[in-house]
């Protein structure tokens, strides 16, 4: 397979292709490819071409679109993953196995039980740090589009951003204290969800180790998003919204 590439979509002109910063890097010092070389280059939008390397300038190489490809990496089902920040690296493993799952965004959010506390440069940095690793799972995956990391927020910042656009999303809160109501329950009752084509939206809400409080759940469940359970076992914080992702897309037709 090629070498995939992404660039911004002002860096396409025509059938002429420019590739820059960490991505030529990538290109010329590590891989060390030359004119000639076939690559593939993805627009971070959905798009991706097939192009052939022409040139390879100080700080930057420049290619030729040899035809534009039809991918079909994307999931119809846009998830945004809601999650407790949790402790040590856990978060780094949660962004690359969720985008190469599928999912779409990232929202780490502080909780009642966050232990973990980022502000100032440190949060910069981390912000930075799991979007390369986004960027590294796409790639790897053979995704058109690298998830957008969001700034950790406050939870009550984060239902504000839940609710200011809730029209058409579907909110999923899986919760240790529910049981009897699966995923695959609520979205059966949700069947318009099925109907929604590439518009659909899910906000999934993982909560960190020390799971959710009572008051968020009921904070939660006052905006019309769903408490269910993943089953009669208790999953690790970092294992819960991947497994629930993946039901949602097997659902959904996406997996399997």
């Amino acid at each position: 397979m090629n070498p995939r590439f992404f660039v911004d979509p002002q860096q396409i002109m025509g059938d002429s292709v420019a590739i820059s910063g960490e991505e030529f890097t990538h290109l010329a010092r590590v891989l060390r490819l030359r004119p000639g070389s076939s690559i593939t280059v993805c627009d971070g939008l959905g798009q991706e071409y097939q192009a052939i390397l022409q040139e390879i300038l100080p700080k930057m190489a420049l290619a030729r679109i040899v035809e534009p490809v039809s991918s079909y990496a994307e999931p119809r089902v846009k998830i945004t993953l809601v999650q407790g920040l949790p402790k040590a690296d856990k978060m780094d493993l949660i962004i690359q196995k969720g985008t190469e799952l599928g999912i779409c965004e990232f929202l780490p959010v502080f909780t009642e039980r966050t232990v973990v506390r980022l502000s100032g440069v440190k949060a910069e940095r981390r912000v930075e740090r799991w979007q390369r690793i986004a960027k590294e799972a796409a790639k790897q995956s053979r995704r058109t589009v690298v998830p957008k990391v969001h700034f950790p927020v406050p939870w009550g910042e984060c239902l504000s951003k839940y609710s200011d656009k809730s029209q058409g999303r579907l909110g999923l809160f899986p919760w240790e204290a529910v049981s009897g109501r699966s995923i695959k329950d609520v979205l059966s009752v949700n069947q318009g969800w099925k109907q929604a084509g590439d518009s659909l939206e899910i906000w999934l809400f993982i909560g960190p180790e020390g799971g959710w409080s009572e008051t968020e759940a009921g904070q939660a469940g006052a905006l019309g998003i769903v408490a269910l359970s993943l089953g009669p076992r208790i999953l690790r914080t970092e294992t819960a919204g991947i497994v629930a992702a993946s039901v949602i897309l097997y659902e959904s037709g996406d997996l399997g």
